[in-house]
């Protein structure tokens, strides 16, 4: 059986689409001509800057005082942090005055007294606000159920307006402890702490003086063996005036303490005497006396954040 044997056909060329493709030939890019995106990209480029012209827009003066200014505020950060250091771990010596420092821890521990009073007093307004709601819902529930029970309507009746009356004192007494809370906060969160940042100050002070007693100390007396070291000019002027800087603060630190408890005194003294007789009265069940408190306490000023001018 003759026959003729066709041959294999040829692979056809691949399509354009295809991933195993060549990319095509840019006859344009071989030719030196940009194409789109390399005009799109260039575009993008500012053209009417030069950069001779913008470095020389920078005012090099000013670069260079932020500049030293940086510089001066690290060293003297690292100096202070060293201080700090090596006094709690008593390896040098630091200015102590034994009456400021224990007035200073006396003022902070008052301070951390009178947070723990305005947290509990909160904390008490809110737990009498909820029962006031809980008194009056309870009021509410009676009258509703007198409105269906005949034979015991006036017992329901009865029972509603007592814990209403109960629910409404509790009101009130809830509204003397907020004027209180008002009160209290400002003396914590304004009046001493407005001292504090005072005595704040004063110990940054101190500790900057340190520093600079310390460097001509130690400059003046090297260890064994080695020469003493010159230090830069009007450090010892630097030192004076970190110095007279210390007692001025701490001198106004001082006057705010002495006036601060004269004034501090006065002011929570009488805020305590208007809620002892709210929480009299509402103990008692005077309703008219626990009204009279609120009215006495609505108003009273509330304390100045500062009892002196700033220093």
């Amino acid at each position: 059986m003759t026959g003729s044997t066709s041959s294999p056909p040829e692979p056809s060329a691949p399509s354009l689409e295809s991933p195993f493709s060549a990319p095509p030939h840019n006859d344009a890019a071989a030719a030196g001509t940009p194409n789109r995106d390399s005009t799109d990209t260039m575009s993008r480029i500012p053209t009417g800057i030069k950069l001779p012209d913008a470095v020389a827009n920078i005012d090099t003066a000013q670069v260079a005082a932020k500049v030293e200014s940086f510089k001066k505020w690290t060293i003297g950060t690292f100096k202070n942090s060293k201080q700090q250091l090596l006094e709690h771990m008593g390896k040098i010596d630091k200015t102590v005055d034994p009456e400021f420092e224990a007035q200073c821890e006396v003022l902070k521990d008052i301070h951390r007294r009178y947070g723990h009073v305005v947290a509990a007093a909160k904390n008490f307004s809110q737990v009498l606000a909820q029962m006031a709601e809980a008194e009056k819902k309870f009021s509410e529930s009676f009258y509703q159920l007198s409105l269906k029970e005949e034979q015991i309507k006036a017992q329901c009746t009865t029972t509603s307006e007592t814990m209403r009356g109960v629910g409404e004192q509790a009101t009130s007494l809830d509204a003397c402890l907020k004027y209180f809370i008002s009160s209290m906060e400002t003396v914590y969160n304004q009046t001493i702490t407005d001292t504090l940042h005072t005595i704040y100050n004063t110990e940054s002070a101190r500790i900057e003086y340190d520093v600079d007693r310390n460097d001509i100390s130690a400059a003046a007396n090297p260890p064994q063996g080695q020469q003493p070291k010159t230090l830069p000019a009007g450090t010892a002027e630097k030192c004076e005036e970190r110095k007279l800087k210390y007692e001025k603060l701490k001198n106004d630190a001082k006057i705010k303490m002495r006036l601060l408890e004269e004034n501090r005194i006065s002011v929570v003294a009488t805020q305590l005497e208007k809620l002892q007789s709210a929480l009299a009265a509402y103990y008692s069940g005077n309703a008219k006396l626990l009204e009279a408190s609120v009215r006495e306490l609505s108003i009273l000023q509330s304390p100045q954040p500062s009892f002196i001018p700033t220093m």
